[in-house]
């Protein structure tokens, strides 16, 4: 008997009260989501920026104009800067991401505003010192060009371009030589039109009480800032070509390939989300979804597959990714779409079907612990546009899910010719 025979089967997950993502607005107009937890000392603030890849003139320009924020300004460098921030105790980071930037930082309770003010004033007053520019053009080179080794990078950055061959900002990648090009000329300009005085949402958690809420909202709001409005571009996806055949991309001194399919999925209702959800689970979103038993378990013939969504402004991303050894390709490639024939032709039974449902309410509840956890769903609840009884309506919807809608939902959506296949490394 193996270990996993004798693994114990969870029957149910018991009710849990999920909490309704409310935002509130200050009196002159900000935007902000504050959720306190008391006694435990620490407090985490960070704030949105509607600034991300679309917005630049050149490549990198959104992500080193906000990466490198706090490398140094009003007479400080980079390690001064940060000096006092550590000074402080606290940690801060800034992120470029696919639809927003964001600012980030966790301090004791007592020290949050002497934080947020010194973070918030390096951010506004950015000065972009060519010398770290230099540098982190660089760090970022030596980066890509690992990447640029792997099959893996090369197999989903070839299957965006030509996903999103009419969405430059999700299917454009930059190249090495475009970092050589960054200057303090490009980043600044882009600062002082998208990310200086801009509107934002700002999110509070941890042990932070009204009182700070309200100081750093003065401090905010003491820039002039604007309220705040997304401006992102309609995903207007024109390519509806079939893809038959999986495009092959060699990569020199490779032993392996990365298989990747990927599918846009458009604008969806609540109950379709939760739809997709569950399809995914079972077809490669968790260990015991049938592409893992099938061509991990049972062939041997990949080191891990699994399905995934990224979102973007009104769709997402549907993702199949897995590696192997160059020998499996075709018969991981049948394989495959064997087992979408399979959820396209035969009901899922009851079973496996539950058993989805539980493991996703396992990560679903894990997603609420933590005294910063609800900030992240705050969040995600502001950028995927959910209503604010979402998370709370979730586990209902899952729960109501029976295998006719699966059944119809793989009839319409799994269709092997609609989604981009792409085969990278040593073929």
């Amino acid at each position: 008997m193996t270990i996993r025979d004798k693994a114990p089967q969870i029957r149910s997950i018991a009710a849990f009260d999920v909490p309704s993502i409310v935002f509130q607005t200050s009196a002159a107009g900000t935007k902000y989501f504050h959720q306190e937890t008391k006694g435990i000392g620490a407090a985490s603030v960070f704030w949105l920026i509607p600034v991300s890849k679309q917005d630049q003139s050149k490549a990198f320009q959104a992500l080193a104009a906000t990466e490198l924020l706090l490398s140094g300004g009003d007479g400080l460098s980079e390690k001064e800067i940060l000096q006092h921030i550590e000074h402080l105790g606290a940690s801060v980071g800034n992120d470029s991401e696919q639809l927003f930037a964001r600012i980030h930082f966790r301090c004791a309770k007592h020290v949050v505003k002497d934080v947020f003010s010194w973070v918030l004033h390096h951010v506004e007053c950015a000065s972009y010192p060519q010398e770290e520019i230099d540098r982190y053009a660089l760090i970022k080179r030596a980066s890509i060009e690992r990447k640029m080794q792997t099959p893996g990078y090369w197999s989903e950055r070839i299957a965006k371009e030509h996903l999103y061959k009419d969405i430059p900002w999700v299917g454009t990648y930059g190249d090495i030589d475009d970092l050589s090009r960054l200057n303090r000329e490009d980043l600044s300009s882009f600062h002082s039109k998208y990310i200086k005085n801009s509107s934002g949402v700002l999110f509070f958690s941890g042990d932070i009480d009204v009182n700070q809420t309200n100081e750093l909202l003065s401090i905010w709001e003491s820039y002039k800032r604007p309220q705040f409005q997304w401006g992102l571009p309609v995903e207007n996806i024109t390519n509806l070509d079939s893809y038959e055949n999986p495009i092959l991309h060699t990569l020199p001194n490779s032993s392996q390939v990365s298989m990747r399919w990927m599918k846009h999925i458009g604008s969806l209702n609540q109950t379709d989300i939760h739809k997709f959800t569950l399809l995914n689970m079972v077809l490669g979103g968790y260990f015991g979804s049938r592409l893992m038993q099938e061509l991990r378990e049972k062939q041997g013939l990949t080191y891990g597959i699994g399905t995934y969504f990224k979102p973007l402004w009104e769709g997402r991303t549907w993702s199949l990714s897995g590696e192997m050894n160059s020998a499996n390709t075709e018969k991981a490639l049948g394989s495959i779409k064997f087992i979408f024939q399979g959820l396209q032709e035969n009901k899922i039974p009851q079973e496996e079907l539950d058993r989805a449902k539980r493991y996703y309410a396992g990560l679903f509840r894990s997603g609420f612990d933590g005294p910063f956890a609800q900030a992240t769903k705050a969040l995600q609840t502001l950028v995927r546009n959910y209503d604010t009884h979402y998370f709370a309506d979730t586990l209902d919807h899952i729960w109501s899910i029976d295998p006719d809608s699966i059944l119809d939902l793989a009839q319409n959506e799994l269709n092997t010719n609609t989604f981009v296949k792409v085969v990278a490394g040593e073929v």
